[in-house]
């Protein structure tokens, strides 16, 4: 990262000569172009939402632009709420994009402060494990207030919508197309599953009617503990 090269060489050449306008004007540009980098990285979750690649191809646009009518009504309208339910996960995970990318801005603009009030002057093994301690300060604490906004928020919250609302309707795809081919579909096999525990509920429950009780056996009858003789009588009295 050029900025960030610049920036270390600059301020470990000669903090003291440099003027604070030059020091503020570097730290500006270190953290720019920190969260420029951020900003333009391609995210993995991105790659399978918006357009026609959440469908795979099997939806083409003109169904998902015009008015649903005619015998596949029902399938349109699914496809079109898959649809919007992408774009709002492509926009949320966008701004969570964006506000990751303010945090590690101000990440490097509070790690350029420090760097600069302790002047480092050394590339030794000590300093630069003191200089990765700093940023990862900075870093976190940058992250826990971005976290902690009402827009982070409220901009994961859309996101775990927009996620459930295309989950239920991929799942609701996926079935039908599965009844056509003629195999169990997942809530054929969850009504299965509980038919199964009810079944095996009751026949637990008639065993345990249908059990014979177990008896105690008569055992011997205890015999009666001797009696003390004359000479014991007289040792108790004693």
């Amino acid at each position: 990262m050029s900025a960030a090269r610049a920036f270390l060489d600059a301020a470990a050449a000669s903090p003291a000569a440099a003027s604070p306008t030059a020091a503020a004007e570097r730290a500006r540009i270190f953290s720019d172009s920190v969260r420029d980098m951020f900003a333009d990285v391609p995210q993995p979750w991105n790659l399978g939402f918006g357009g026609n690649s959440v469908n795979g191809g099997a939806a083409p646009a003109s169904m998902l632009n015009s008015a649903a009518l005619g015998a596949t009504r029902e399938h349109q309208q699914r496809w079109q709420r898959i649809a919007e339910a992408s774009r709002r996960i492509e926009e949320a995970q966008g701004r969570l994009q964006r506000l990751w990318a303010d945090a590690m801005r101000e990440a490097a603009a509070a790690f350029a402060v420090q760097l600069t009030a302790s002047h480092p002057v050394a590339a030794s093994p000590e300093a630069l494990r003191r200089l990765y301690d700093t940023w990862i300060d900075c870093a976190e604490d940058a992250y826990s207030r971005a976290a902690h906004s009402e827009a982070f928020c409220d901009t994961l919250a859309e996101c775990m919508n927009a996620s459930g609302e295309w989950r239920k309707e991929m799942q609701a795809n996926v079935e039908h197309s599965a009844k056509l081919l003629d195999l169990p579909t997942r809530s054929e096999i969850n009504t299965l599953s509980l038919r199964l525990q009810s079944v095996e509920t009751e026949l637990r429950a008639l065993r345990n009617v249908r059990a014979p009780k177990k008896t105690k056996k008569p055992g011997r009858p205890k015999e009666p503990p001797p009696a003390k003789t004359r000479r014991a009588r007289r040792k108790a009295n004693r």
